[in-house]
């Protein structure tokens, strides 16, 4: 297997961990409020989830370095790093992994976090499938925004609707 391959793996598999454990994540965060509260068990589990989160994280940052490195060493062209898919792809990692830092010493609200957390992750993946997609940077990334915003008031509408439900 050559380092590309390899590179690629890591990369997909990465991904795989931080869309996967993020879904979960959100959905077992909204199944253990139905009483209102998070238990200690249910804390532990969520804990996993984040866990993982963070390693498909690492996964990915350092399998993009190595994307970087391959490009350096001139096995990819230009294109790919150029391209506006690649740009917005690289924002959202760092926004992402600003996220991450800003979650763990809590200088942001979870809610919020976890809204950033839970469409990054899914623009990454959505970026990387789609390989020749025909909008600009701004375009691209406007709908980021507008998709972070409009998730968080879907996520906490579910939230208080899970809350009301079981009171």
């Amino acid at each position: 297997m050559d380092w590309l391959t390899f590179i690629r793996i890591a990369h997909v598999i990465g991904t795989v961990l931080g869309v996967g454990a993020t879904t979960f994540a959100e959905i077992f965060y909204l199944k253990f409020l139905k009483d209102g509260e998070i238990d200690p068990f249910e804390n532990d589990i969520l804990k996993v989830f984040y866990r993982i989160i963070r390693l498909g994280l690492v996964i990915l940052v350092f399998s993009g370095f190595g994307y970087l490195v391959m490009w350096r060493l001139n096995f990819l062209g230009p294109q790919v790093f150029f391209s506006d898919r690649f740009l917005v792809k690289i924002t959202i990692i760092l926004i992402l992994l600003a996220a991450a830092f800003a979650m763990n010493f809590r200088l942001i609200n979870l809610r919020v976090g976890s809204t950033i957390t839970l469409v990054s992750w899914y623009m990454a993946m959505i970026l990387g499938i789609w390989r020749k997609t025909p909008f600009s940077y701004p375009v691209i990334f406007s709908a980021y925004v507008i998709l972070t915003i409009t998730t968080y008031f879907v996520l906490r509408f579910l939230e208080n609707k899970v809350r009301t439900k079981h009171q």
